[in-house]
Parts: C-alpha cells; structure tokens; sequence
C-alpha cells in the first residue's frame, strides 16, 4: 500500500512538469533535416575532440583517475551521482586530499541521494565530508533533507552527471560513479560501463561551463568562469562533437534517432521508456532502420519485475530486437551492465550520463555528448559485439511469458520514475 502511494504521488506530480515531447517532433524526426541543424535547436554546444582514452573496466579508469589527480596543477572539478569510500578507494581519495593540501583547488559536487546508495556499495561506503578537512569544496545537490521533503520536486529532480576536468586540459565524461561497485570491486566484477577522457581545450571549456552552473546552483560560494583557465593547446581534434546539458538531452538523442537511415545501438540501462520515446523508435524501425536495444535486468528486487512487466510493450512498440546481458555462458551471473551509449549508422556515438530511459530525458541533470567519428563508432561497435555473445536475445512470446510470471506493473511505475 505504501508503495502504491508513493508512485501515485510522483505520477500526479510528473504528469504535470515534465516533457517528452521532442520525441514527437517532426522536425527532429525527419531524415530529411540534417543532424547538425537538428543539434542547433537542442542548444547542443558545438566541440571539437581527438579520439579518446576509453576505459571500460572500473579498475583501469580508478587507476587513470588518481593519475589524472596527483598530476593535477591548478583544479579539479569533478561530478558524481554516487560518491562514496571504500578500503580499495582510499589511494584516490587521499589523492584529491593530498593535491588540495598542495593548492589545487578541488571542488566536488555530489548528489544528496549518495548516503542512500542501494548498490553493493551500501556494505563498503564511508560518506565523503572527510575531504573538506583537507581544503575539498565539497557540496552535496539536493541533499535529502526535511526541509527538501516538504517539497517533493527537489527530490525528484537529481544530479547524474558524471564528469571530471583537470587544469582545463584533459576531461571525462561517462558512466561510472564513485564508489564500490563502479571502481573499486576488482577487475572484472566492477559494473559493465564507461569512461571516455579527452583532451579538448574546446570540451574543457564547455564542461567548466556545465559544472559551474551545476556548483552554482548548489551552493552559497558562487565561482567565476575566468577562475579557470583552459589549456592554450590548439590541438582541437578532428572529430566534430556536440555536448549538451538536461535541457536538451531528449532533443539531442530524438535528433540522432531520426537522422539515423541503417541502424541503431543502445544500452539504455533500465528500459523505462515513455509512449513518445518508443514511438520514435517505432517510427525508425517503419523507415528500415535495424534497432538492437541492449540492456541488464537488474536483479535488486523491484528493477527485476518492472523490467519484465515493460518487456512485451517495449518490443511490439519499438519494433527493436532486444537482447539481455544477465548471464555469462556458464550461467554465472555478470556484472550489471550499467553502460549508457547510442551508435547510429557505424558514423555517430552518444556517450555521457544519460540513460535512453525517461527519466534521464525528464528529471535528472544529464550530459551527453555526441560525436561524428566512424573511427570511434567502430572501436565501441567491437564492444558492442563482445556484450552481444553474452547476451540473450527476448522474442515477443518470451516477453508475454516473462510479464505474466515475474512482471509487476507498480514495480514498473516505480522504476520509471524513480530510476
């Protein structure tokens, strides 16, 4: 009964103050319009990127991070939904301790919900205020708080963004969290995800901007954009990019669905997709567009059955093969595959925060960026194939029986907008 209140509650709530819309756009949607001019009307930031290091393991991007952090010079900002420390986390955080003790100025933004993390961190997590007795701006956005409680909007509303920048010089953007599960489990049992770091004077500067805003919002100490300088390098890249904040997030990946003309990729994470997100789709697969949707069930008790509830729809919606990653070929389970990304037509890659789903389109400060680089396409297509011969593909007649006996629909409702 209880949970039957809270999703009543957040329906009435969300019908009323979010959007979807960009999904229904005809101008989005066309294939006619070109992408760049799609890109235009979502506020996308035009950038300029070389190629990436891309760490899809936990243990190597942990490993990178420190690097990144005991070399930094100037400033380290950094992003997290979860945050929070473990015995195998602790040569990172002394790092940020130790490069804030010798004048790097660190800020650090978490998000409020971090105490509650209900992931495997929960057996290992120290809460992160430690840092500030070492110089650490630290801020949480949103805390959970009574104050908050009273106004149920702000506790909706969260902070998923995931990014670090270096002295304005190297930059990070993807998936991974800063706990247990996403870095510190060992190789190997870390979440499935990614981190991409580039080194982009032109990315840089338009992921200060992000942050600032962000810290801004958060906090009484306000920070000045000429506070940090960005690399004088001019090596740019040669790859055309486009990076946008929430507000644009839905017309940002509504655009690369209806440019694409011969395929789409996605990992999504939780499949919570609204009646226009998976018309959008529908309408792809209808122009001949091959659509592979490739996701975890998550096992944590309610994820499991909304995902199974939403399965039958999601397929005769989308017209998508949808395939499942739970299991390796011994029947062993894998970890989850936490990973966000979209490849459309082997030509352009989504990364960043965003979940395909509709809360990562509605309610939650998200960063994506999108790149032209059939090069980069291909390398994560190699990795797309590797998650494929692990995975599972769910016909429509699986789906009905999945739903009938594990789906649960108020699982589902609150799945789809609580994440």
């Amino acid at each position: 009964m209880k949970k039957i209140g809270v999703v009543i509650s957040l329906f009435l709530l969300l019908c009323s103050c979010t959007s979807t819309d960009a999904f229904t756009s005809p101008r989005l949607l066309s294939p006619e319009i070109a992408l760049e001019e799609k890109l235009s009307y979502a506020h996308a930031e035009p950038v300029s990127v070389s190629f990436p290091e891309i760490y899809f393991d936990g243990t190597e991007w942990l490993e990178r991070f420190t690097e990144l952090v005991e070399e930094a010079e100037d400033y380290i900002l950094i992003s997290t939904f979860l945050g929070s420390d473990a015995p195998v986390l602790e040569k990172l955080y002394r790092a940020i301790m130790d490069a804030s003790e010798r004048g790097v100025r660190v800020y650090f933004i978490m998000d409020g919900i971090s105490a509650l993390d209900m992931t495997e961190s929960k057996h290992y997590m120290t809460p992160l205020y430690f840092l500030r007795s070492a110089g650490v701006h630290l801020v949480e956005y949103n805390p959970v708080s009574v104050t908050h409680l009273m106004n149920p909007g702000t506790i909706i509303m969260r902070n998923h963004i995931k990014l670090v920048v270096v002295d304005g010089s190297y930059s990070a953007i993807g998936g991974m969290n800063m706990n247990y599960i996403s870095l510190g489990s060992g190789k190997n049992q870390t979440q499935r995800d990614s981190m991409f770091l580039f080194h982009s004077p032109s990315l840089a500067s338009a992921m200060i901007d992000t942050f600032i805003s962000l810290w801004n919002d958060s906090c009484i100490e306000k920070l000045e954009r000429d506070s940090f300088p960005v690399s004088s390098s001019s090596d740019e890249g040669e790859y055309s990019a486009w990076l946008v904040q929430s507000e644009g997030t839905a017309e940002m990946f509504a655009s690369l669905i209806g440019s694409a003309t011969e395929h789409l990729v996605i990992f999504p994470y939780l499949p919570a997709l609204d009646g226009k997100m998976k018309s959008a789709l529908g309408s792809a697969s209808g122009r001949g567009v091959d659509v592979d949707i490739i996701m975890p069930v998550d096992l944590r008790g309610y994820a499991a059955s909304g995902i199974y509830s939403a399965l039958p729809e999601l397929i005769k919606e989308t017209g998508a093969d949808v395939f499942v990653s739970v299991y390796d070929e011994d029947g062993n389970i894998l970890p989850l595959l936490h990973e966000k990304l979209i490849i459309a037509d082997s030509r352009y890659v989504i990364i960043g925060s965003a979940n395909f789903n509709f809360r990562s389109m509605s309610l939650s400060k998200e960063l994506s960026l999108l790149i032209d680089s059939p090069q980069l396409a291909s390398v994560l297509e190699e990795h797309v194939q590797s998650v494929l011969a692990g995975s599972e593909e769910i016909t429509y007649e699986d789906a009905l029986l999945l739903k009938r006996e594990e789906g649960d629909a108020l699982s589902y409702l609150f799945m789809y907008f609580g994440g």
